[in-house]
């Protein structure tokens, strides 16, 4: 986390004008127009501005107070050992369950006269969670630290005084940690929803009579936080009148089925 007193070179108790004093004499300094230009004072040049714009405005200087404030004592906890991060839990991410009726795909092959040892491919699409790719499943913004919740330790659970039932943490939202500086793009939640399609091949000729169920593990929603993904459930539905006119029985069913983005 950028401490923007010091790049300012003022203390916290630093008033306002003196914020801005300091401010225009480094912003002179450090222009990127100057004569003899730098390669480092654009980068210079951004965090004066950076600094100057969260601690000139009264609002978000107080947000930046608090969270710096924590991330000291984080930094500092961590220097002498006595916060040690850690997390008493997975998320695993939820299964998907759905279901597919081939019952046309199935009959228009069959009133086409179509070889029953060809293949039938159907494709649907889902939506399902998938690990935040900006923030690598993290829910924090990169080169940004967090800090176990001084509330419930890092296990994202707190006893309820009145019923003693073990409920979600309130503080850090049942996650365990606490992000300084969350990922802009999944909010913190270390994942997000995506639409993605399955293709389901197999051959005609296995097909056997009423509903079959296949899995497809890990292509359900995505675990946070070490959390292990969850399984795709397909339950695939075929009138019996259809099959019964096929009159096709084997006891193995789908011969392949692949998993890709759009």
């Amino acid at each position: 986390m950028k401490d923007y007193y010091s790049i300012l070179g003022i203390d916290q108790n630093a008033g306002e004008s003196l914020i801005k004093s300091s401010y225009r004499k480094l912003a002179a300094i450090y222009h990127p127009d100057k004569a003899d230009k730098n390669p480092e004072n654009q980068d210079k040049f951004i965090d004066i501005n950076e600094a100057y714009k969260t601690l000139s405005n009264e609002a978000l200087r107080s947000a930046y107070d608090r969270e710096f404030k924590e991330y000291i004592a984080f930094k500092n906890g961590r220097q002498e050992n006595k916060i040690t991060p850690y997390r008493t839990r997975l998320r695993d991410g939820a299964n998907i369950n759905i279901i597919v009726d081939f019952t046309g795909d199935i009959e228009q092959m069959r009133q086409k006269n179509k070889n029953f040892k060809e293949d039938l491919e159907k494709t649907i699409d889902i939506e399902r969670y998938i690990k935040c790719p900006s923030c690598n499943g993290e829910g924090k913004e990169k080169g940004t630290l967090s800090m176990v919740c001084s509330e419930c330790r890092g296990s994202g659970k707190v006893k309820n005084k009145n019923s003693g039932i073990m409920e979600s943490c309130r503080n850090c939202g049942g996650y365990g940690d606490i992000f300084l500086y969350k990922c802009n793009v999944c909010n913190g939640m270390a994942r997000i929803k995506t639409s993605e399609r399955v293709t389901l091949n197999f051959k005609l000729n296995e097909l056997v009579d009423g509903v079959k169920n296949i899995t497809l593990e890990d292509k359900g929603d995505a675990g946070v936080f070490g959390g292990k993904n969850g399984n795709l459930n397909v339950a695939v539905k075929i009138d019996d009148n259809v099959l019964r006119k096929i009159n096709k029985t084997s006891n193995s069913f789908f011969s392949k089925f692949s998993f890709f983005k759009k």
